[in-house]
């Protein structure tokens, strides 16, 4: 269950007749720029934003003064914490409003929280080099990528998919169990992957300068 990976935090929701600066205030309190408002029914209406309550120029209005009912993000219970950083990514959250299946206001996991959870994970606590790569959307292949790895010795600890430079392109990031990439780089550039950038790999990187001063002093002849 998502509530055992990730704490949520006792965050209590604001109402339609909460002051401004009463808002601005638990929003200090808590150290967020964003907090869910719920109806009298405890009902959820959406967020409120730091900038939107400040922008409403009278703190002694209302928070109703500064609500966009259109701007309504959350997760229900039970989510994957993949749901709740998408949703927090997307909007741009500090908290992430958590809701049961018939629209109430449960409480809000806070994007620290869920940040935590991913940093103690193997994929980013465990040391090894980071590849930056793309191909053309025909070629890609999972299969192809996983057996390269694990056919030069590695294991493949995590793969995040990011927006591609042009359109028909796949561009990826690939968290390996290792530091020393070149020949698994060299495996999958001989199947049509493009190496856009290497880090954590120092091997990589001095491989690359012996071939470049081999490259330059074979052009001197």
């Amino acid at each position: 269950m998502m509530q055992e990976l990730v704490h949520i935090e006792p965050i209590n929701a604001l109402t339609t007749n909460s002051m401004i600066v009463e808002a601005l205030d638990c929003m200090e309190e808590h150290k967020v720029t964003d907090l869910p408002v719920v109806d009298e029914s405890n009902k959820y209406l959406g967020m409120v934003s730091e900038d939107a309550l400040l922008n409403a120029g009278d703190d002694s209005g209302t928070v109703q003064t500064a609500l966009n009912l259109a701007y309504s993000p959350y997760v229900l219970t039970g989510s994957h914490p993949f749901e709740v950083l998408a949703i927090a990514a997307q909007y741009r959250l500090s908290v992430v409003p958590v809701l049961d299946h018939e629209g109430g206001y449960v409480s809000s996991y806070l994007l620290s929280d869920i940040v935590e959870l991913f940093r103690d994970t193997p994929t980013l606590s465990q040391p090894g080099a980071i590849l930056v790569l793309s191909i053309e959307e025909s070629q890609y292949s999972m299969v192809t990528i996983s057996t390269v790895i694990e056919q030069n010795d590695a294991k493949l600890l995590g793969l995040w998919m990011i927006s591609p430079d042009h359109s028909g392109e796949v561009k990826f990031i690939l968290k390996l169990n290792v530091q020393n990439s070149s020949p698994i780089v060299s495996s999958l550039q001989r199947y049509g992957y493009v190496l856009d950038t290497v880090h954590g790999d120092s091997s990589f990187e001095l491989d690359y300068q012996n071939r470049y001063r081999h490259l330059m002093n074979y052009l001197k002849y």
